[in-house]
């Protein structure tokens, strides 16, 4: 892991705080750290389903029903991005 060099405010209510603190003492980990462990999962789980989907879409086979113009490299890349 790289050192931590960015420094962050985010305001929570209290409920939001009581669960990340909960669940940070059953990690038996600071909040820092269970923030951070949250950001990783939800980044890398949204990434994961971009890929899916890219994927998904590459893989439907081109039939007559398609118009002619549907650029489906093009449509991925907007959809990727």
């Amino acid at each position: 892991m790289s050192a931590l060099e960015r420094r962050m405010q985010v305001l929570l209510d209290q409920d939001r705080y009581r669960r990340l603190e909960a669940e940070a003492q059953r990690r038996n980990q600071s909040v820092g750290a269970t923030v951070r462990d949250a950001i990783d999962l939800l980044l890398d789980s949204d990434a994961a389903r971009r890929l899916g989907a890219r994927k998904a879409l590459l893989d439907l086979p081109t039939s007559e029903a398609v118009e002619p113009e549907f650029d489906k490299e093009a449509l991925l890349a907007a959809v990727v991005q």
